[in-house]
């Protein structure tokens, strides 16, 4: 009986994300698999371990993701990501530097203060592993206090040392629609029923 309750509210989630534009199939340009194999192409190229190039990268995407402002995001997603680049965060799937830069200051503008610390970052390959933690001051969600979420994003760069993939890994539940209201409290009636 409990399943059939926690299913049905888990539908009721995903119908109120979609219904009111959380998640959207109609931006989806490429998917995650078929980012993988096209970032992986021989003529998107890679950077070399250990090289300037890569050190520059990996600080770049760092300093990228410490710093996001609503009032600079679409300009410093220009020079952070290619332009053909794959962006999934959970919650929106894009292709495009511009489409990036433009849903990324969209979402500041929800919010008074993002902080984001990276804790660590490691390569496998062609694949970069960036652990982080972001504190969020939402204008309108949690009554103006903080809220804390921890991921991880999966990066690649091309040759030039801009992402050309990166898709992130974090609880959306717990970081985001904890706070918002009437799904924050499906959301804690779900988790007391599993």
């Amino acid at each position: 009986m409990r399943s059939i309750w926690v299913r049905r509210a888990v539908d009721l989630l995903l119908a109120l994300a979609i219904s009111v534009g959380i998640a959207s199939a109609g931006d989806k340009t490429m998917s995650y698999e078929e980012a993988l194999v096209y970032s992986a192409a021989p003529e998107v190229g890679y950077l070399v371990p250990d090289s300037e190039a890569e050190k520059m990268a990996i600080e770049r995407f760092s300093q990228f993701i410490a710093h996001m402002q609503a009032t600079n995001i679409g300009d410093n997603a220009r020079q952070v990501y290619a332009e053909d680049a794959y962006f999934n965060d959970t919650i929106k799937e894009l292709t495009g530097n511009e489409a990036i830069g433009a849903y990324l200051a969209e979402s500041l503008e929800a919010t008074d203060q993002v902080k984001v610390e990276v804790v660590d970052v490691a390569r496998s390959g062609i694949d970069y592993y960036y652990r982080w933690v972001m504190d969020i001051k939402f204008r309108n969600l949690n009554g103006g206090g903080w809220a804390r979420s921890e991921g991880m994003s999966h990066i690649r760069f091309n040759a030039e040392g801009r992402v050309v993939l990166h898709r992130d890994y974090w609880d959306a539940a717990g970081g985001l629609f904890a706070y918002m209201p009437v799904i924050g409290s499906v959301i804690k009636w779900i988790k007391g029923r599993i």
